[in-house]
């Protein structure tokens, strides 16, 4: 089953995130087998019934262009660094903004906790289109991030068809284009992934409001595990 069979609009895009396609997914001592933090306490964030990866699970590679870095990024690249992966649409007017705001405070944070190098900040889009190098500096600039830290990458798909392969195929964070032209959403769902330096996910935050202090304190103990 392709992911795009299950999409439809409305509540039923959180009904599609049971499709569970994703191929190589681990499970009870597997799972834990890759992975440094405990089981997450709450179910739903751990199983197989989720189209996108989680705990314990292998994290896809990506491999795409940085327009403002003007360097492709591969993710696998990062040798001994955490990943923070999330997925997003610059002129989003709703669940985009608290998400990457809060993407930018995790990112302040792990200065603060002097983990910053030890962490790289991974934003997919899946509007190419409109998601130009200017549109992205815009975007830092609203949500607060910080680009001269040196650990932020925009990644920017080359056309549609690839941020569907990317974001929808291999991320599994599932949207679907609404209208055209200048005045075209999205709709889709907010998961953000914290990966260990082996590759493998440590937790999958689900939602456009995810707890800062959660991920800041997750992502020290994954730094801290593995150097």
């Amino acid at each position: 089953m392709h992911r795009r069979d299950v999409l439809a609009t409305g509540a039923g895009l959180s009904t599609a995130l049971v499709a569970g396609c994703l191929t190589g997914r681990l499970s009870g001592d597997d799972a834990a087998e890759h992975a440094v933090l405990e089981p997450p306490e709450d179910s739903k964030l751990h199983g197989d019934d989720y189209a996108y990866p989680t705990y314990g699970d292998p994290f896809p590679t990506i491999e795409l262009p940085d327009p403002l870095a003007e360097t492709d990024v591969n993710t696998d690249s990062f040798g001994d660094d955490c990943l923070v992966c999330t997925a997003f649409y610059a002129t989003c007017p709703a669940e985009c903004i608290p998400l990457m705001q809060a993407l930018a405070q995790v990112q302040a944070e792990s200065i603060e906790r002097g983990v910053d190098d030890s962490v790289q900040f991974i934003a997919v889009t899946f509007d190419p289109e409109r998601d130009t190098p200017d549109e992205l500096r815009d975007h830092a600039d609203m949500v607060n991030i910080d680009l001269e830290a040196g650990n932020w990458n925009y990644l920017r798909p080359a056309d549609a068809d690839e941020a569907e392969s990317v974001v929808n195929d291999d991320l599994g964070i599932l949207f679907e284009r609404e209208g055209e032209g200048e005045t075209a959403e999205f709709m889709h769902i907010t998961v953000t992934f914290l990966v260990n330096p082996d590759g493998y996910v440590e937790r999958s935050y689900r939602g456009e409001n995810p707890s800062v202090e959660q991920i800041s304190d997750d992502l020290e103990a994954v730094v801290e595990a593995t150097n």
